[in-house]
């Protein structure tokens, strides 16, 4: 510990890093010519040899500040004065037994040998006290300071995780960095903290008994002393061995935890298409890959753990075998120097089996520090928190491409931006349009600086954007992205984020309430916002979930135009909002417009059309550009775009329409809500509840449970049982022996020899034993631990995504959390049932066995020990154990928040990035962490005295057995031989009892893991348990007939705002029915409502005349396809995405690539699949970000199709397309809903949410709701005659008026 001190103070906390070769890609690419050799910008330097995990591990005290480095000082002084009380021990008993042997021959009197008992008697008093105070002072402290340095490690993991550039998200290099902040920060912790302590602890106290050793015999000792080499140089072969295998274990997790954190952020779409089982056995078979580095790991244990016990129990025979020789050729005056020598071999041997447990503890901790520290290390291309590079005091907004050629890290040869040439003149609004795919948004990244480009140039006000400081440049350029991303919060929390890296950040809560609101009404977003129930100061859920897709998109423009910046980037910044609610927010924006730069990506044309320049885009090129009126007038593609949207007004309606409606644009008010439409942030308090409550075993039942569940294991579980039984009676043996070692003393010549080599001999018989015994304890512990923490792993993922939507609607289970329970909960019950079950089922057979024996040998002595010292003992470690039960839950609650913000900032890095969040991000992290030592230190200072007594009451019981023994001893009611069984055999219960209360931290973690696994399995609801749901007898062919009547329905966090109020939507079968209205009108509920994700408050819902609720859930939602507003892909290859939606088979595989070919032809999607090197198997990315917005819809759609649904639910299904592939899609949606290539031969039923009106103008039947009620419906002709809500409307989205 002091060598790892010493080198990490004088080690610096950030060595210089080198970059790692990413992979990763984001939006638009089609393909296109090999990218050309010139690199310059992209070239990524390659990774040094990673520094050792021993480096690693002692870097980590490099985190430590002054007072870190004091209360380390203090620790490792007082932690090894607390390993050498031990061995002063021997030397007390040493003496004893001196003084023992004179009262045999007659030397001292009866009273003299009283007195002296008494006074050896007062020196084990004093050791306990010694022993509490060091014991007391080095646990608290350390602990306390484990907390400091990880929380220290957290900030600094954070801080360099979001300096990375996009392409390294994009990737899976990074691992999940809710692992990385729970799981691998939590190992480290272990092993800098109470683990280390005890090793360190036992290190003294190996040391300090050899020093004793050598003092009292220094020829004896040193002959022993052979053992520790052998020892050492086996332990420290294993300990690498041991840590390398963690590592690989560790990259495995790591990336099944990103898998997790991908499916538990978007669960809708897992439920929406029954993916349970196929999801499950994906993140199973990336568990599975680390069952072979598993496998390795069991002849490593069995090898560490048999040498060190065969060498420990081997030098105990050699001890006494050259002692009592020694002793007859009186090189040893006295018996009572071998004792002492013999008795430190002991200790040697006790402190080096508390070692052994901790370095496997330590390698993890090392293992877990060298994987951080890989990310810590890496030199980000494009820094986000440099403080390098230009910041002027103005920006203009003048904005050029010069010749700019880019491809994708993830795929070089496919070229994106091809030569591009492309001025964005300041205080001017450009346009950008273009098919999905052909460069719009990979503009928008380099002009953030998300990317570099291949070669050519850009420029910001005539200078390269290299050269501008990127927080400076990404304050003054803001943009709003297609899919917004809001922060778990306020509303007032979110707008304000717009201020960050902005000198107004700082201003008083006044001043920003006052911008936040002037924001929020220039983005038409103040009146909902007021009627929420805590106005600006409602709590909006995780990713802004308590809001509808139209309520978040004005929040996030809201949040953009605050700061005022100089050039504004809106990448379909409208597709989210209805047509009144669009034609307002676009009259802010062009208000906001004025005075600054604005580049427009839009597919919904009507929103560019007053642009100052229109820049149509294909494949990565210009191919025309001008202002609305100039590329009508041409003709070109713009024209043909432009023609496609139209609505069929004439422009000469539009006035009086709008007079006679006694309507203008003005006046038209959204429809205000209350219900935030989807509602996924809070759960009725009664619900949560019911997760938590749940079963609360105890440790007994919960190892019964998992013993039970496991019946392969049983041939196991008996084996290490055996081995455990057979290592824990050598204690009590070596009481027995050691007793008969010294009667031998008591004789003369031959006889004392022949005895002495006689249990020479029985010593290395038991270590044979114990050879064997701890070769099965090391193999099968592990092969237990693996198949455990395997299993239970994947059944926490299992029993997540199969919980109800509710679940996830508790603040408590966001994404970070659960990704959380995931890492921690399996490693604590790992923890358990590795190593340490075998070392706790060892104590228990040694204190029982050995209290046992004390009785029959020596009754009264026995009795007295047993019931008088060890009880006080026991009690005293069961209190520090239930402390720490509630330490650990309060722990892991304030880490779980932590965690959260981490997770969630880099799910959403490119918001983050966008917003020049990272310093606000980091800080309140760091704040959220603040008050976890401060907290934590009140609970250990209580927690750590109870452990200290535990810890130092057996030398009382020592105390207690020399008293009374010696008094028994001195009246001649004991022998020699009863007196020495007995009390050494106290000495070992003593011992066992306190080494049990070592490792009562890995029993309260495993305890309260194994419950919440257990809670959570139970709260899954029974119908969500079925991998394949009962299938009817006739499912029925052609659409569904829906038939809601009277539907009410509030979300179960707020009873009391009604998002539908008696709602009743007839749907015959093969309707294509659309339903549209303003943003939270409750259009996107009526699509949960038919999924099932929720039931109505009352009213029911009929599919062909049967009560839906009636029907089992996954039965129901076999016959329906979804498509979300905001595509959901996973990590894995477009095939594998595209099959989830397969109803019928839980293996992707099964999917035959014709089935998926003609789905993929139908959305418009197989042309560009067929171009990519790898086609079908093309990786997604993590979270599908490798493909284009438009790419994902079309994949999202694909998947749909393949189901063959009877029911389509499209909830605003091509917003994310260009109008050219939507125009295709559409047609092949309408085609899919007549029959189409599905093989139904008939009709589909399909009910789609739209904002954008020219894609259900043909649909049989439009509902238009209001206020959480249907306000007018009929087919789109009936309701533009009717001149109601719908046709003003319509009016907003008319594109082809007259200039």
């Amino acid at each position: 510990m002091t060598a790892a001190m010493v080198a990490a103070k004088s080690s610096t906390l950030s060595d210089p890093g080198h970059v790692v070769n990413v992979a990763g890609g984001d939006h638009d690419n089609e393909p296109a010519t090999p990218a050309p050799s010139n690199h310059n910008r992209t070239t990524i330097k390659p990774t040094p040899k990673a520094s050792s995990a021993f480096r690693s591990y002692i870097r980590v005290f490099g985190y430590a500040d002054r007072l870190g480095w004091t209360i380390n000082a203090i620790s490792l002084v007082t932690v090894i004065g607390s390993g050498v009380v031990l061995p002063l021990m021997n030397f007390v008993f040493g003496r004893f037994v001196t003084v023992f042997n004179n009262f045999v021959v007659g030397a001292v009197t009866p009273d003299e040998f009283r007195s002296g008992i008494d006074q050896y008697t007062l020196y084990f008093v004093y050791l306990f006290l010694g022993k509490f105070v060091l014991s007391y002072i080095w646990t608290t402290l350390l602990s306390a300071n484990g907390i400091r340095i990880a929380r220290s490690l957290r900030i600094d993991f954070l801080n360099h995780t979001l300096r990375q550039e996009i392409a390294f998200f994009d990737s899976a290099e990074g691992g999940s960095v809710s692992n990385h902040v729970t799981t691998n920060i939590s190992l480290v912790n272990q092993g800098i903290s109470e683990k280390l302590g005890i090793a360190v602890q036992a290190t003294s106290t190996f040391i300090a008994a050899f020093v004793v050793a050598f003092t009292v015999q220094w020829k004896l000792t040193l002959i022993t002393l052979c053992i520790v080499p052998t020892i050492v140089i086996v332990v420290a072969i294993c300990m690498a061995i041991n840590t390398s295998q963690e590592k690989r274990i560790m990259g495995v997790y790591s990336r099944a935890s990103q898998l997790a954190e991908e499916i538990f952020s978007t669960i809708r779409t897992a439920h929406a298409f029954w993916a349970y089982p196929k999801l499950s056995n994906k993140y199973g078979d990336i568990l599975h890959e680390a069952i072979p580095v598993w496998k390795t790991v069991s002849p490593n244990m069995a090898v560490m753990f048999s040498v060190e016990f065969f060498c420990i129990y081997s030098g105990y025979g050699l001890a006494f075998w050259q002692g009592i020789r020694m002793y007859h050729r009186g090189e040893i005056a006295e018996s009572g120097s071998v004792v002492t020598v013999i008795f430190a071999v002991l200790l040697a041997a006790q402190s080096l089996t508390q070692i052994a447990p901790q370095t496997v503890v330590v390698s993890k901790a090392a293992a877990a520090a060298q994987h951080l520290f890989e990310i810590i290390d890496r030199e980000s291309r494009i820094d986000s928190l440099s403080d390098e590079g230009a910041k002027p005091d103005e920006c203009s907004g003048e904005i050029e491409f010069r010749n700019v050629v880019f491809a994708y890290p993830s795929r070089p040869d496919v070229q994106v931006l091809k030569s591009l040439n492309l001025a964005l003149p300041a205080n001017k609004t450009t346009a950008i349009v273009g098919a999905s795919g052909s460069g719009k948004s990979t503009i928008v990244g380099l002009v953030e600086r998300w990317f570099g480009p291949l070669s050519g140039d850009i420029l910001v006000d005539g200078r390269k954007i290299e050269e501008y400081n990127i927080q400076w440049l990404r304050t003054n350029i803001r943009l709003v992205q297609q899919e917004p991303v809001l922060f778990n919060g306020t509303v007032l929390q979110n707008v304000a984020n717009g201020l960050s890296g902005t000198p107004m950040a700082d201003l008083d809560d006044e001043h920003k309430q006052k911008l936040v609101e002037d924001a929020c009404r220039a983005a038409f977003a103040h009146e909902f916002i007021e009627d929420m129930p805590h106005g600006y100061n409602t709590q909006i859920g995780e990713r802004g979930a308590m809001l509808s897709g139209g309520q978040k998109q004005r929040i996030a423009i809201a949040r953009s135009v605050i700061s005022n910046p100089r050039v504004l980037l809106l990448d379909e910044a409208t597709s989210a909002l209805d047509p009144n609610a669009e034609r307002i927010v676009q009259k802010a924006l062009n208000n906001v417009a004025v005075g600054r730069t604005m580049v427009v990506i839009a597919h919904r044309l009507s929103t560019i059309r007053d642009a100052d320049n229109i820049v149509v885009m294909s494949s990565g090129t210009i191919i025309e550009q001008g202002t609305h009126k100039n590329l009508m007038a041409s003709g070109g593609a713009y024209s043909r775009l432009v023609l496609a949207q139209d609505l069929g007004q004439d422009r000469e309606d539009d006035d009086s329409s709008d007079k006679e409606a006694g309507i203008t644009v003005d006046t038209i008010t959204m429809a205000k809500t209350v219900s935030y439409a989807a509602a996924q942030g809070q759960a009725s308090p009664g619900a949560l509840e019911e997760g938590k409550m749940g079963p609360n075993h105890s440790l007994l039942k919960v190892l019964w449970i998992i013993a039970r569940e496991q019946i392969t294991l049983w041939p196991s579980y008996i084996i290490m049982l055996i081995a455990c039984t057979s290592a824990g009676l050598t204690y009590p043996a070596m009481a027995i022996l050691f007793s008969r070692v010294m009667e031998a003393f008591a004789l003369t010549g031959d006889a004392m020899l022949e005895k002495g080599d006689f249990y020479s001999l029985m010593f290395f018989i038991v270590a044979l034993g114990n050879l064997v015994a701890y070769a099965l304890i090391g193999w099968f512990c592990n092969v237990i631990a693996t198949q455990t923490i395997t299993y239970y792993r994947h059944e926490i993922f299992n029993s997540i995504i199969r919980q109800p939507m509710t679940f996830f609607d508790d603040p408590a289970n966001t994404t970070g959390a659960l990704v959380t329970h995931l890492s921690q909960e399996p490693q604590s019950v790992h923890e358990l049932l590795s190593y340490n079950v075998g070392v706790i089922i060892i104590v228990i057979v040694n204190l029982l066995s050995s209290c046992i024996l004390a009785v029959i040998v020596g009754w009264k002595l026995g009795l007295v020990l047993v019931l008088g010292a060890l009880p006080p003992l026991v009690l005293a470690g069961y209190i520090r154990i239930r402390l720490e039960f509630k330490l650990d839950d309060d722990t892991s609650a304030r880490f779980a928040n932590s965690t959260a913000i981490a997770s969630e900032a880099v799910l959403a890095i490119r918001t983050v990035a966008s917003l020049a969040l990272e310093k606000q991000i980091i800080d309140r992290y760091e704040a959220s962490l603040r008050n976890v030592a401060k907290t934590s230190l009140k609970s250990l200072v209580w927690t750590m005295f109870w452990y200290s007594l535990s810890q130092s009451m057996s030398f009382l019981a020592m105390a207690l057995g020399f008293w009374y023994g010696g008094r028994l001893l001195s009246f001649g009611e004991y022998s020699a031989t009863q007196f020495y069984t007995v009390f050494i055999a106290v000495i070992f219960s003593g011992e066992a009892a306190a080494t049990f209360f070592t490792y009562s931290t890995s029993i309260t973690k495993a305890q309260r893991a194994a419950n919440y696994i257990f809670r959570l399995r139970n709260s899954v609801p029974p119908e969500n348990k079925d991998d394949n749901p009962p299938i009817t007898e006739k499912r029925g062919e052609g659409g569904v007939q829906i038939d809601t009547r009277d539907l009410e329905f509030a979300y179960p966090g707020r009873p009391t705002a009604k998002v539908l109020k008696g709602v009743s939507p007839q749907v015959e079968p093969g309707q294509f029915v659309a339903f549209v209205g303003a943003s939270g009108c409750g259009k996107t509920t009526m699509i949960n409502l038919l999924e099932r994700f929720y039931d109505p408050t009352s009213g029911t819902i009929l599919f062909d005349g049967i009560d839906s609720a009636t029907v089992h859930v996954g039965t129901h939602r076999s016959a329906i396809a979804l498509v979300q507003q905001e595509p959901v892909l996973y990590q894995g290859s477009i095939r594998e995405n595209i099959a989830l939606g397969v109803a019928e088979s839980d293996d992707p595989a099964a999917v035959s690539d014709e089935d998926i070919i003609s789905a993929c032809r139908q959305a418009n999607i197989h042309t560009f699949v067929e171009s990519l090197p790898e086609g079908l198997a093309t990786p997604c990315g993590s979270q599908g970000l490798q493909l284009s917005g438009g790419q994902r819809q079309r994949i999202a759609i694909a998947r749909a199709l393949i189901r063959k649904p009877r029911l389509l639910l499209l909830d605003e299904a091509t917003s994310s397309l260009d109008t050219e592939s939507e125009r295709v899609v559409q047609a092949a949606l309408d085609a899919a809903a007549k029959g189409g290539e599905d093989g139904l031969g008939v009709r589909r039923t399909t009910v789609a949410v739209a904002h954008r009106l020219s894609t259900i103008k043909g649909a049989d039947r439009i509902f238009v709701f209001s206020h959480g009620r249907v306000a007018e419906s009929g087919s789109h002709e009936e309701l533009l005659e009717a001149r109601g809500i719908y046709y003003q409307m319509c009016l907003g989205q008319s594109l082809d008026r007259a200039a």
